[in-house]
């Protein structure tokens, strides 16, 4: 569990250390949950990006390596 509350500010560390195992692992874990939609946010914005400029692309243009 230790390796779990170095992913966390400062004030969830101490957070977490104060409490019970169960509760600290509650807290880990929705930390984590509130990383998932900015992580998929920026995830959507890339896909777009990427679909956008494949849509865009001229024809007549050297290929586009990936």
């Amino acid at each position: 569990m230790t390796h779990l509350l170095l992913a966390q500010c400062v004030m969830c560390f101490r957070t977490a250390a104060a409490q019970q195992n169960a509760r600290a692992h509650v807290l880990d874990v929705a930390i984590l949950l509130l990383g998932v939609p900015p992580f998929l946010i920026l995830a959507g914005y890339c896909v777009l990006l990427w679909k956008k400029d494949s849509v865009t692309r001229d024809p007549n243009s050297a290929p586009h390596t990936d």
